[in-house]
């Protein structure tokens, strides 16, 4: 059976900025253009501070102005609310997800090479991005239908990759393509979640031997497969 990947040439169709953005990148050579970027930037950073410290519930559009050092007004020039700005802030950390699997994955000379290199791109992003793993998985009300967005848009872009290799003959003909990206998306992001929360429950290791394993032969050693699990 043919190792199922994650993560990989994904259907990714999600519009990342909003209309108000177009004008600024347009425009990016001018001073005003960057003195709005900066801005947009600094609206960004104090929003993902604020998210992951309280959680959407209880944080205000003016709080992330006041901590971003701008008047209140001005974050309306960039973001509807404050639902739109914690959006952004996902769906742009999952895009550098992306782009950077893919170009791990490029570099792989074997399949299980590629496992390996896509699991420390998930690990490593994990570590490095603690405050946006925090508020993906902040299990705020407010924001349960954002994250099941996120987390849809994974599994959606990971089933149509595997009806494409459905038909090319190469998935699992055992395997229901949705189901099984629906298994795999919730499988590793709640070992992230689980992990980022206390590293100390396991060493990073052991996470990326975790997801390598699974994705290659589940969780039965080649030796047990196709052995009933009562023997």
């Amino acid at each position: 059976m043919q190792p199922v990947n994650l993560l990989v040439d994904f259907d990714w169709s999600l519009t990342l900025t909003s209309p108000t953005d177009m004008d600024v990148t347009s425009a990016a050579a001018s001073a005003p253009a960057r003195s709005r970027l900066a801005t947009r930037e600094r609206l960004l950073e104090s929003a993902t501070r604020l998210f992951a410290e309280r959680g959407l519930h209880r944080v205000t559009s003016h709080d992330i102005a006041r901590n971003a050092g701008v008047a209140a007004g001005t974050f309306y020039l960039h973001f509807k609310d404050k639902s739109d700005v914690y959006r952004q802030i996902l769906f742009s950390a999952i895009e550098n997800l992306r782009a950077a699997v893919v170009e791990a994955v490029s570099k792989a000379a074997t399949q299980r090479d590629a496992l390996r290199a896509r699991a420390e791109v998930i690990v490593d992003f994990a570590e490095t991005n603690r405050d946006v793993v925090r508020i993906l998985f902040s299990h705020d009300s407010e924001t349960v239908a954002i994250e099941a967005d996120v987390l849809t848009h994974l599994a959606t872009g990971l089933e149509a990759r595997f009806r494409r290799e459905m038909a090319q003959g190469i998935f699992p003909s055992d395997l229901d393509p949705a189901a099984t990206a629906q298994a795999l998306v919730g499988m590793t992001a709640r070992l992230i979640d689980w992990w980022t929360e206390d590293p100390r429950r396991a060493p990073r290791e052991q996470i990326l031997h975790t997801i390598v394993r699974l994705q290659m032969s589940g969780i039965r050693s080649d030796d047990h497969a196709g052995k009933d699990p009562q023997e």
